[in-house]
């Protein structure tokens, strides 16, 4: 008995059923520019060497220098979210700062201030979501 498979991507946070051959397309085209990606991460790939193996050179260029407009967006969001940190309490702040600056897990972070981690967990997911607002205004 042969059963039947459902074919899905994942599109902004819902499920879509496609055909096989749209499936496979698309994960193959998500492996190609995987595999190009991790190509163009070794700054050591000589003209010949793309040419060889199919890599086009703007693309590289493109993957490694960064525009005028991304270095202005990113300087827009990180003003914006530096003065978001500032609305944020003191204890709100440290926990961020610990997580996501320092590289502490929750864990750790929890241990260090007597907490549990779902306490944690819940406190930054709450801290996130207001940041998340401060950053949408």
């Amino acid at each position: 008995m042969q059963e039947d498979k459902t074919y899905t991507l994942l599109i902004n946070k819902k499920r879509i059923s496609v055909t096989e051959e749209v499936y496979k397309a698309y994960y193959q085209h998500k492996e190609r520019e995987y595999y190009l990606d991790k190509l163009s991460e070794r700054n050591d790939l000589s003209y010949e060497e793309c040419a060889k193996k199919g890599i086009q050179i703007d693309y590289l260029l493109s993957q490694t220098q960064e525009s005028a407009e991304d270095k202005l967006i990113k300087a827009e969001m990180l003003s914006r979210l530096t003065v978001a940190m500032e609305m944020l309490t003191g204890q709100e702040r440290l926990l961020i700062y610990s997580l996501f600056f320092k590289g502490k897990s929750e864990n750790q972070f929890a241990q260090s201030i007597g907490l549990t981690k779902q306490a944690v967990n819940k406190q930054k997911y709450r801290i996130l979501q207001k940041l998340k607002k401060f950053l949408e205004i």
